[in-house]
Parts: C-alpha cells; sequence; structure tokens
C-alpha cells in the first residue's frame, strides 16, 4: 500500500495537482506578504511557484521516521526552503509571523484539524491568508471512498466545504474567496480520463457544488480591520482547450 505523496506522483495525483495549481494561479498573485508558508507531507510539490511573495518555506511532514526539524536549499527555487517536522507535530513558526499559509489536503489527513486551524491562525499575521484545499465527500470522489477505504487517497477524513467554513468562522476568518474544482470521475488511465473532460463543463453549470476539491480562501481579521474580498478579482479563463480537467467554479462566500 503506498502513501498520499506516492499516490500524489501517480497519473491521477499529478492531474489533479496540475487543477490545484490552475486554481491558485486565480489568487495567489493578488496574496502579498513578506513571508509565505506551505503546510505539507514529504515527497508532495511545493504549490508556492505563483507566489509574489519573497520568502517561502514548505514545512514537510516525514511520515515513517524520526528525523530532527531542519532548514535546507530547495532543489528547485532558489525562493523556496524546506523545514522538517514529524507528523502532528505544531507548527514551527512563531505568532504573528506568516502572511500566506497554504494547507493543500492537510485538513484530511490531521489526527486533529481543529487544532491545526487554530495553529494556522496562531501563525498568521492580522490580515493574512489562509488557504485550505480538501476532498469533497459529496462527489464522484467521495464515493470512490466506499470501495477503498484504506488506500490514498481514500481514507482521507473528508469533510464538506460547509463545515469548514464553520470552523473557520467560528475563529474569525473572513471568507474571501473559493472554489470548487474536478468534477472528472478518479481514473487513473489518463486516455480514459480524456473521455470525461466534458464533466469539467457541466458540473460548472448543473451541479457546481459536487467537485471533487474545494478551494477556500480565508483572512485573518481583528475587531475593526477591513478585509479583502478576492472573489472579485477572479480570472475568467476557457480551460475547454486544454487535456486536463481544471478549476472554474466560485463558491458564493459569505461574510
Amino acid at each position: 500500500m503506498y502513501s498520499f505523496p506516492e499516490w500524489s506522483q501517480t497519473s491521477l495525483g499529478q492531474s489533479l495537482l496540475m487543477a490545484e495549481q490552475n486554481a491558485l494561479g486565480q489568487f495567489l498573485p493578488d496574496l502579498k506578504g513578506e513571508i509565505a508558508v506551505q503546510y505539507g507531507y514529504a515527497g508532495t510539490s511545493s504549490m508556492l511557484d505563483l507566489s509574489m511573495i519573497d520568502h517561502k518555506f514548505f514545512v514537510q511532514v516525514i511520515e515513517g521516521q524520526r528525523q530532527s526539524m531542519r532548514t535546507v536549499p530547495a532543489d528547485n527555487s532558489a525562493d523556496l526552503q524546506y523545514l522538517y517536522v514529524e507528523p502532528d507535530s505544531v507548527l514551527p513558526l512563531a505568532s504573528s509571523s506568516v502572511d500566506l499559509c497554504l494547507l493543500p489536503h492537510m485538513l484530511d489527513y490531521s489526527a486533529d484539524p481543529h487544532q491545526l486551524l487554530r495553529e494556522s491562525k496562531e501563525v498568521l499575521v492580522s490580515g493574512g491568508h489562509l488557504v485550505i484545499f480538501g476532498f469533497n465527500p459529496y462527489s464522484l470522489w467521495g464515493g470512490r471512498k466506499l470501495f477503498s477505504r484504506k488506500q490514498p487517497p481514500w481514507n482521507s477524513h473528508d469533510f464538506s466545504v460547509y463545515r469548514v467554513r464553520e470552523w473557520l468562522s467560528l475563529l474569525d476568518f473572513h471568507i474571501s474567496g473559493g472554489m470548487m474544482l474536478y468534477y472528472s470521475p478518479p481514473i487513473q488511465n489518463q486516455s480514459l480520463r480524456e473521455r470525461f473532460i466534458f464533466l469539467e463543463q457541466a458540473g460548472d453549470r448543473w451541479w457546481p457544488m459536487l467537485g471533487s476539491v474545494y478551494l477556500l480562501i480565508a483572512q485573518k481579521r481583528d475587531p475593526g480591520m477591513t478585509v479583502i474580498d478576492f472573489r472579485k478579482n477572479i480570472i475568467k479563463s476557457s480551460f475547454l482547450n486544454v487535456a486536463e480537467p481544471v478549476a472554474k467554479n466560485t463558491i458564493n462566500a459569505k461574510s
């Protein structure tokens, strides 16, 4: 049985990563600051390439081994530094030190997702942004879990976008943007997967909340501060000519 990082390197995993990176491309350039952090598993890819923030860190969770936290230069980017931590460790970041915190599917696999959100809020500066990717249980991918609960990525603890928004609201975050993406079925064969590209447009039109993955962008707010709604800045593009599904639909978020 392979791990989630190993699954992310498969054809289906790379297809999903491309869709998520396309979705981030509509938001990351508008999120400003000094320090951006991605919190994810070792073996997964950095998703901060499109960020305009100068100082970028990838906090990677090392599974199956004990390893002291250390900093090493990234092989593929002079702007990115890596930090290594053990599973479910406290985020090794100072309070109010981060402008952007990216959590790609980390709530899905966290032993305590509430605590992870609290830690993320703690490290963010006032007005900083939290970006979350999560699997939608009400989708074709959610249905796939019925047959493969013990295998990645189907062994995740999928939470609905409504529940995650509720958690964020309780922590005084403002939901400033979001999208649903990837309506196609979870098929490893690329040629067969491309036959379902029509579902991206159909899902966007007819069942917009049934995308396999949600993207939420939340802003940490303090009493009296003004928040920015990035839903107004979403780039409207046509993705009908690409071979793989990409993100299109915007979540109707409320303050």
